[in-house]
């Protein structure tokens, strides 16, 4: 090769290399894309958090019991924001390594949203027939908040794995 031919050669590795992205990695992708998702996924958790709690505080009526009536009175107000909650996260591009647990987030949101309608249901059935009928509707409306509140928990576990592996490629230590 003449000396032409590998001041070419040598000109075209050094482009290369500097084209390299050194994006910092962490066991569930690159910083930048599971910060990015952390963030937006947090936005979509308060807004999950405020739901839970608005109609917790507002299920139970002057009996001092929550009744197929007031839940279903409550659901049925908060059943679109948390249907739009599921929406936005179906928006959010989930880094793959992360993708098992977006799922069973999702899932719990929708086990919730199912939740919500089996008890507008049942308290129609109730209404037009008995609350013997309607019962079917509650006690499968509450296996699917029990299953909701387990997967959330190891959506949870996941989340501050997430966490952790964020801090460290900061250079932070979240764990002493």
């Amino acid at each position: 090769m003449e000396r032409r031919d590998w001041t070419w050669v040598l000109l075209l590795v050094a482009l290369v290399g500097c084209g390299r992205d050194e994006t910092r990695q962490t066991p569930f992708g690159s910083e930048s894309a599971v910060r990015d998702y952390r963030e937006s996924l947090e936005r979509i958790i308060q807004e999950v958090n405020e739901i839970d709690l608005g109609w917790r505080e507002r299920a139970v009526g002057t009996s001092g019991q929550a009744s197929g009536e007031n839940l279903a009175q409550v659901y049925d107000e908060f059943r679109p924001r948390l249907a739009a909650a599921i929406a936005d996260l179906d928006r959010i591009e989930v880094p793959r390594r992360l993708d098992g647990m977006h799922a069973d987030l999702r899932q719990a949101l929708v086990w919730q949203l199912e939740a919500f309608d089996l008890v507008i249901e049942g308290w129609r059935v109730e209404q037009e027939q008995s609350s013997d009928e309607a019962q079917l509707h509650y006690e499968e409306a509450e296996k699917n908040l029990s299953e909701a509140g387990q997967l959330l928990v190891s959506v949870n576990e996941v989340l501050v794995e997430v966490d952790i592996a964020l801090a460290e490629a900061e250079g932070k230590n979240l764990v002493a």
